[in-house]
Order: structure tokens, then sequence, then C-alpha cells
């Protein structure tokens, strides 16, 4: 599941951050996803993530529900702004320890094709993303 940013930052207290973040652990490696687009905010909840003992964390670029992508900036949207996506990644990387991670799409809308794809991933890594979960 996904953990919007804002829904981390706004329930820090434990029992109320256990219900988001929460896991088992025979679960590791574990990983959690985020929603969001920014950078601040981002980083802030992946250093929450952090503390919680996840393996890694990942930014999620690919969701094309509208639930996701059409309320807020973030999920497959995110796909037509690999400025704002690199700068994530780049301030989420900073303020963690463990890997930061994208998940995106081959394309979104009428960027759906191979040069646009190149381009996306090639200015994410630019901001420190060295693994990306393409769907």
């Amino acid at each position: 599941e996904m953990v919007v940013d804002d829904t981390i930052l706004h329930n820090l207290e434990t029992e109320k951050c256990e219900r988001f973040l929460g896991y088992n652990e025979k679960e590791h490696p574990i990983v959690c996803q985020l929603g969001g687009s920014d950078p601040t905010k981002l980083a802030a909840a992946a250093e929450v993530v952090q503390r919680y003992g996840y393996d890694e964390v990942n930014l999620n670029v690919g969701c094309p529900s509208c639930r996701v992508a059409c309320k807020g900036e973030f999920g497959c949207s995110l796909m037509k702004r690999p400025e704002v996506v690199r700068d994530a990644i780049h301030a989420m990387s900073r303020a963690v320890q463990i890997p930061v991670t994208v998940k995106c799409r081959l394309g979104v809308d009428d960027l759906d094709n191979q040069e646009y794809t190149r381009k996306f991933v090639t200015t994410v890594k630019q901001g420190g993303c060295k693994h990306f979960i393409i769907h």
C-alpha cells in the first residue's frame, strides 16, 4: 500500500503512525511506498520510514488511479514532471541511508513512448535514483 507523505507527517504520534507504518519483523526485507510531490515533505516522511526500520523507500510515480493521480500531484501524473521527481528523489536520498527507488510506468497519456521514458529515467537518475521499477 502507498502512504501519502502528509498522512505520515500529520500522524507522528506512535499509536497513530503505527497504523500506517507498522509491520511484522518477519516481513523483512520490506519497502515503504510513498506518495507525494513536495521534496521537503517526502524527505521528512522518508526519515520517519527509515526510523521505523524499513529497508527501502519507494516513490510512487506509477499509480493511474484517479484517487491518486487526480487528487494532488502524485502517482502517474508525476511522470509529466520529471524534474519534480528528480528533486524529490534528491531530497529523500540526502535525508536517509536506505535506498530510495522509483516506481513508474512506461509512459503516461501522450508521453507514452520509449524516447520519453528514457528522458524521464535519465532526469530522475540525476537525483540519485539507482533502481526503477517500471510497469
